[in-house]
């Protein structure tokens, strides 16, 4: 008899990570579809149903989403998991995809909920198929260790700790499990559109690769992990130079052109970072090529940002919130 593969995956991720398997209370991101599902009873099987909350995000995407909702009550008043939706307005921002912006609103309605439920961390249903998918997209954008690293098995995000117990685990052995049991589970349409390029890999790509190479999942995971490693590395090294660098009101330029262009590049992405901001390749190279030339007697730094504005003051590097910046203009 076929046994849940999540339910095994999670008994070793339990085994590595025993402070979330040891929560009080624990949360789980349930869609309705396979993988959550699966993970879901998965959790019910390890510790009950009563020290975990179903947490469900109504984007409103879909025409479906209201019955999507209302089968996930459902399930979960069936299981005797306890369970907590919160509904949220997605407003698409320039230079964002509304696949990004409902990423970025759902993480959050997801610590919210489980602040509110009084969970210490919300499992992800995320798998192994998952994780080729994010490490080939980031592949394509050209993307360097941070974007290869593709998804961590825990993180913190909103102070809320976010963990991903089934990125060993494959799409189809959880389906096939799921339909051995006769367990129903939603299938978004969203994950089939051609529109998405996602959904492209994961129709075209992976069963060509999946040919090639039938480990992909372990080889593809494994170079996630290199590469993860590799970019605790630079960050450990940029946090240093970001503190060598660092004045109390911006960053010491000279001191900032000893680092060199590669070092600089990923100093002012973590500075930039730990103000909320976003420096894609592009503004990034010219930042730096700004920086260097104050070296050569260049006098006029300044960035523009989606919101604020990177300047030089002096010898410093400064960054000004977009309202400052407005004012000063």
């Amino acid at each position: 008899m076929l046994s849940n593969p999540a339910l095994a995956a999670l008994r070793r991720f339990a085994a590595q990570h025993p402070d979330i398997a040891q929560a009080v209370r624990i949360g789980l991101a349930f869609s309705g579809g396979a993988d959550s599902t699966a993970l879901l009873l998965a959790a019910q099987s390890c510790w009950g149903g009563q020290r975990l909350r179903a947490l469900h995000v109504n984007h409103g995407l879909q025409d479906c989403a209201s019955e999507f909702a209302a089968h996930c009550a459902r399930f979960c008043i069936a299981h005797g998991v306890p369970y907590a939706e919160m509904q949220v307005q997605i407003g698409v921002a320039r230079g964002q995809s509304v696949e990004e912006q409902a990423r970025d609103a759902r993480y959050l309605a997801l610590a919210e909920l489980a602040r509110q439920q009084g969970c210490s961390a919300v499992l992800l249903a995320q798998h192994g198929d998952d994780q080729v998918e994010s490490l080939l997209l980031a592949l394509l954008r050209g993307a360097g260790p941070r974007g290869l690293a593709a998804m961590p098995a825990r993180m913190l995000r909103h102070a809320v700790v976010f963990a991903r117990p089934l990125l060993d685990c494959g799409a189809t052995e959880l389906r096939t499990w799921l339909t051995a049991q006769d367990v129903t589970f939603l299938v978004d349409p969203m994950n089939a559109d051609p529109a998405f390029r996602r959904s492209r890999i994961r129709a075209e790509l992976l069963p060509v690769i999946a040919r090639l190479e039938p480990a992909y999942r372990q080889t593809i995971g494994r170079t996630a992990a290199l590469c993860a490693a590799a970019e605790r590395q630079l960050q450990s090294r940029a946090a240093d130079d970001l503190r060598r660098c660092s004045q109390p009101d911006g960053l010491d330029l000279a001191a900032l052109r000893v680092a060199g262009a590669e070092r600089v590049s990923e100093v002012l992405r973590l500075w930039l970072r730990l103000r909320g901001q976003r420096l894609d390749r592009a503004r990034t190279d010219e930042l730096v090529r700004q920086v260097l030339r104050t070296g050569l007697g260049a006098q006029r730094l300044e960035l523009q940002l989606p919101h604020g504005a990177v300047r030089r003051q002096g010898g410093l590097l400064v960054f000004q919130p977009k309202e400052t910046s407005s004012a000063r203009t």
